[in-house]
């Protein structure tokens, strides 16, 4: 679980990102480069990759020995996962119709993510997915130089610190970037 401190230079980085968007980058943080979904994201050094080897960033705020077996995230547990959309899927819209069909969805809002200066805002169609099964999953759609991505944060509803993974998710996609190809 991020630290007070880690959670505080979060925010501080959200509120205050430098000119330049890799100088602004928080300290710390890691490079995942996605070959197949075309992006490069960055992660805090104190979360840890999931599944080394896989195509898209898959990370966790606890160490991948704690993982619950079949539910994966523990108590006070978080993941967060950036994937591209299933074959077919050719807009946001069918990708949230199809999402939704079969899921207990709570809540359904669009918002635009400001970033670090010299990088385009994003729009964002958030869709928070209950459970009673496991944790609770906010994804967050979003287009990426005309790539379809999406952003899955998942933790369980009754913990506290859900602000501080919301902050991690945030500043994931303040500083997130298509990759040259």
């Amino acid at each position: 679980m991020p630290t007070v401190r880690t959670a505080f230079a979060l925010l501080v980085v959200a509120a205050f990102g430098g000119a330049q968007p890799e100088a602004s980058i928080p300290k710390g943080w890691h490079q995942f480069v996605s070959d197949k979904a075309g992006y490069i994201a960055y992660y805090p050094g104190d979360w840890y990759v999931l599944l080394r080897d896989a195509p898209t960033l898959y990370v966790a705020n606890f160490q991948p020995s704690h993982a619950v077996r079949a539910v994966i995230v523990p108590a006070n547990g978080a993941t967060i996962s950036i994937a591209p959309p299933p074959a077919g899927v050719t807009s946001i819209d069918q990708w949230i119709s199809d999402a939704t069909a079969a899921h207990n969805v709570r809540s359904k809002r669009t918002f635009s993510l400001q970033r670090p200066q010299g990088k385009a805002s994003v729009m964002v169609h958030e869709v928070v997915f209950g459970s009673i099964e496991g944790p609770d999953t906010t994804s967050w759609y979003f287009e990426l130089s005309g790539r379809l991505l999406v952003a899955n944060l998942s933790y369980w509803e009754e913990d506290r610190a859900a602000p501080n993974y919301k902050s991690v998710l945030t500043l994931i996609l303040r500083f997130i970037a298509p990759l040259q190809q």
